[in-house]
Parts: structure tokens; sequence; C-alpha cells
């Protein structure tokens, strides 16, 4: 990955540029730090304040290599599979937006401005893509060990050398981000230092809504107090999920934790019910990601699903950022 960055910055690998502005949401670690949720936080920015994006993904865990139309902006969105689980989700939860996928995100992002008018493109998980220029990349790191162990995967949870973050517009430390503590403020002068150039913000995910498994709302996530519940997941940090179960007051009496982007078969599904007769729980509980693989193989089941959101400290100068690049502000 340095070698690689070395030849962007030297000039002997050309990045493609997009003929609309580029906002990159991004991780430096493997996974668990809230991006999908962020991008969700910037999409409904952006579309409140009447901006026309696309979001552009690498699809992971999608059928296909090639640029895929996984929501056309205008109500038709594909199934997972064949399409990737979080774009399907983000897909369903912003019909107005088009969402595309593919290894080749420059032809996708192209894609998204010629043939769907998007006026800008939010490249999701695209910190490490550096074939497509952007104006502004926004990285993700957890507040309580924003680095894992320092160490580049697979000897740590790195993605790449924390240098990286030279490269970062804008850092968002999520989770443990009580900056009043010596152990946080430590964090945040690693952060710091690492990312000499970026504007730093703070935010941690809140519960916002209980969905049925069709993404209906039907209740308030605090309905879920005393309830007794099965969970199911398939992301990078279980435990966080079954932990804001257990701080609404749900019992999880069972939690079903599978790989990040697991796929569901009907067996799974069968195991799911045989678990809920067996603990006596009120409800099977997951995470809006695993149900638009869950729900079809649950139809019409006790099925709930947790949508989570961001609470972020200063938000309004975050959004005031990303709008300043969605309108072609450089970096």
């Amino acid at each position: 990955m340095g070698l690689r960055r070395r030849l962007y910055e030297g000039g002997l690998l050309r990045e493609s540029e997009a003929p609309v502005p580029v906002l990159s949401v991004g991780n430096l670690t493997l996974g668990g730090t809230g991006k999908t949720p962020a991008v969700a936080w910037a999409l409904e920015r952006l579309l409140g304040a009447g901006r026309r994006p696309a979001v552009v993904s690498r699809g992971y865990g999608g059928a296909s290599e090639a640029v895929t139309v996984v929501g056309d902006g205008r109500g038709s969105v594909l199934p997972c599979p064949p399409a990737a689980d979080e774009a399907v989700m983000l897909a369903r939860r912003f019909p107005q937006t088009p969402l595309l996928t593919g290894r080749d995100r420059p032809a996708a992002a192209r894609r998204a401005a010629k043939e769907f008018g998007a006026e800008l493109v939010l490249l999701d998980d695209g910190f490490q893509h550096l074939a497509l220029w952007r104006n502004l990349d926004l990285v993700l790191l957890r507040g309580e060990c924003p680095f894992g162990n320092g160490r580049v995967f697979p000897a740590g949870a790195l993605r790449e050398p924390r240098g990286a973050l030279r490269r970062a517009d804008v850092v968002l430390m999520t989770g443990d981000v009580d900056f009043g503590g010596l152990r946080q403020a430590e964090r945040r002068r690693e952060v710091e230092a690492a990312a000499p150039r970026a504007q730093i913000f703070a935010g941690f995910l809140v519960p916002e809504v209980l969905l049925d498994g069709g993404g209906n709302a039907v209740g308030r996530p605090a309905d879920l107090a005393g309830a007794a519940v099965v969970a199911v997941s398939g992301i990078a940090r279980p435990e966080g999920f079954s932990d804001a179960l257990s701080r609404l007051g749900a019992v999880v009496r069972r939690h079903h934790a599978h790989p990040d982007h697991a796929a569901y078969t009907p067996a799974a599904a069968e195991r799911l019910l045989a678990s809920l007769h067996e603990t006596g729980a009120d409800l099977i509980v997951t995470t809006e990601k695993d149900a638009v693989k869950l729900a079809p193989l649950l139809p019409g089941g006790p099925l709930r699903v947790l949508r989570v959101g961001f609470q972020i400290d200063r938000g309004d100068a975050l959004a005031a950022r990303l709008l300043e690049a969605a309108s072609g502000g450089v970096r």
C-alpha cells in the first residue's frame, strides 16, 4: 500500500477525474467504525441541502465485478443477492439517490453523472481507492483504539500504515469519544499527529428507529425494553450490536454472530426460529444491513430491525465542510 501510494504521489500512476465533485468516506482499519451510517448521515445532509448525489461503492460481497446499478434513483432497487448488502441497504433507505457498484469506480462515477444526472458522487469506502481523484477524504477511526495494534493486516487491523492519514481532510472519531479523559486526549493527539491537516470531529452511534422486515417504521428503539430477543448480526463488531440491545433494555437470550457480510440460507433462518422457540424469546432482532438478506427468509416472521445513526459533535460544521466540497471546493 505504501509503494502504491508513492507511485500515485510521484505521478507514475495517474488518478482519474470524475466530471462532478467526489467526496470519499472511508476507513484506515478493517471495519467496525460505523462507515455505512456515516455515509447515510452525509447523504441526509446533502439531500437536505437540495443536492443531487449518487453513491458509488466497490460493492463488497456482490455477485458482479462490472458496474451495476443497484438503485436507479427512481425507486427500483436490486435484491441482495446478487447486489451487495450495504449497497442494497442504502439504496432502499434513499430511493431517490442512484447507487452504483463495481470494481471500476471511476467508470461508475462517470456513469452516475452522465446517465443519472448526479451533481456529485459520494464514494463509499474509498480511502484506499487512489485511482479516483476526490475533493474530500473523510476517514473514520474508532476513538478508543484508532490504530489497533499499529500493524497492517494480517498482523493487525490497519489497511495501510498510519502515515496514510496525511491524505485525510476530515477525521471522524467514533465510539468512545469522550475527549475529556486523559486516555482519550492522548488518542486525539495521536490522530492529530498522523493527520496534521485534517479537521477532527467526534461522534457516536445512537438507535434511531425500529423497523419491520420490509423497512417500515413500527416503533421506537425504547420499545425493546424488557423484550426477550434473539439477536443476529453479520457485521465487523457483533458485540457492539448485542451491547446496544442490552443498553436499550432488551434481554438477549441468544446471539447468532456471523462474519461480516455473511450470506444467509433457509437453514440459517430455521436455526433462528428454533432459537426463538428454545429460548422463549419474543422477537428476532437484526441490523439494517443484515435485514436485506434475512427478511426474505422470514416472511411475516417476528423480525425487527434496529436502525442506527450518528450523533456528531459540531455536526453543522462537518455538514458545511461536506457541502463546500460538494460545490467543487478543492483540497
